[in-house]
């Protein structure tokens, strides 16, 4: 597909601009940023005025802005929180794919009386969670680095490879009609495998880079070369058929002061490596990881949805599960009762996740327009309910209050 440059550019000027005004008004009035960066795109897009459409170069921005902020996340994530909560999340994880995918299911077989791989897809719809938004909101908040919202973000990474794996079988089934258990088992090994070696690997490269850099007494080479590892990591995680915010989120790790290689604790990067890192990363997050954002709002179309009781009743009913089914998933962790129902809530958020789910189900032929509007609907609402919920919640019940 061609681009119109010109467009382009009027287009990023016009994203760029509002996504950080909203987000400002937004942030301004109590209300998590995030939030003026999806208003951005829903108004801009075809819900509203309908001046930018969802294109191939802006999603690839996109996703530019949210590899770089799983980067940041991954450098600023405490591995002895993640070791401490890794069953717990893992918990969180498993329970909270299970059962939207079991009530998704039951309600697309036996209330709409789909097939069963329609109703698949909707489970699988309704158990995504999206990283990006649950850390933005968390970040946004200014939670986190609290241990619940450390939970929140293993449980979401967890969450994250899981969907692969789904989404992986339920494509297949689609297409073939069989379900291809030894392509998702290979996936499965390939993702695990790689999220074990790749932080090791990449924190050696820091060390190198840490080692360079002193030696030379110049930091000068340093971003280019953190951004290509970035992107490098980013490659071979969607080679080895994970996410490539799985491969960003291990780079972080790997440079992170809290990152400690076994039995051999001295060897971490050293503050000044760590410090031009940060330096280098933190002004391209806040250009690039609006865009993110603002792509999501530009994917939801309102004027699409055509409302009927049909649709009402089967939104509402939806999105209870989608709301539910996640809140409950937090009780799968030890400690309070606000803190297990505070981890359930902030898996809330579908995101991008959900609607790959949605258009894969569309492209497959296996959801019809309005199935596939009504899932979109559930999506956008999870999307822009989440920040509102949460905030509301922590305010609430003052789960951090000092």
């Amino acid at each position: 597909m061609k681009v119109d440059v010109h467009t382009l550019l009027l287009n990023l000027a016009l994203i760029f601009f509002l996504a950080r005004l909203f987000g400002t008004l937004f942030h301004r009035f109590g209300v998590p940023s995030v939030l003026g960066e999806i208003f951005t795109g829903l108004l801009l897009g075809p819900s509203f005025l309908g001046w930018v459409e969802p294109q191939a170069v802006l999603k690839f921005l996109a996703e530019i802005g949210i590899i770089l902020l799983l980067f940041e996340i991954g450098l600023e994530v405490d591995i002895g929180y993640l070791r401490r909560t890794g069953f717990q999340a893992f918990c969180v994880a498993i329970l909270g794919a299970f059962l939207p995918i079991v009530f998704g299911f039951a309600i697309g077989r036996y209330f709409m009386g789909l097939s069963g791989t329609a109703s698949l897809f909707i489970g699988g719809t309704l158990a995504a969670t999206s990283i990006g938004i649950t850390v933005r909101i968390l970040h946004d908040l200014g939670h986190l680095e609290t241990r619940s919202a450390q939970i929140v973000l293993a449980a979401a990474v967890v969450d994250d490879i899981l969907g692969v794996l789904l989404l992986t079988l339920l494509y297949e089934f689609a297409q073939t009609g069989t379900l291809g258990f030894l392509t998702t088992f290979t996936y499965g090994f390939y993702i695990f495998t790689f999220f074990f070696l790749a932080p090791l690997a990449a924190h050696i490269i820091a060390l190198l880079i840490d080692f360079l850099a002193r030696k030379l007494k110049s930091y000068d080479f340093v971003p280019s070369t953190i951004l290509s590892l970035i992107f490098f990591l980013a490659y071979l995680a969607k080679r080895f058929g994970a996410p490539e915010i799985l491969g960003a989120f291990t780079g972080g790790l790997a440079f992170s002061r809290r990152f400690v290689v076994p039995f051999a604790a001295s060897l971490r990067v050293s503050p000044a490596t760590f410090k031009s890192v940060k330096s280098i990363i933190d002004p391209l997050i806040l250009v690039f990881t609006p865009l993110f954002f603002v792509y999501v709002g530009l994917e939801i179309n309102f004027r699409a949805i055509e409302l009927d009781w049909h649709f009402v009743f089967y939104f509402l009913m939806f999105s209870i599960v989608a709301l539910f089914t996640k809140a409950v998933a937090g009780f799968a962790i030890s400690g309070p009762i606000k803190e297990r129902f505070f981890v359930g809530l902030a898996m809330v958020p579908r995101g991008e996740v959900g609607i790959i789910f949605a258009e894969f189900g569309r492209l497959s032929q296996i959801f019809d327009q309005t199935l596939y509007t009504i899932m979109i609907a559930v999506v956008a609402f999870t999307t822009l309910a989440a920040p509102f919920i949460l905030k509301f919640y922590i305010q609430k019940v003052r789960l951090f209050a000092s």
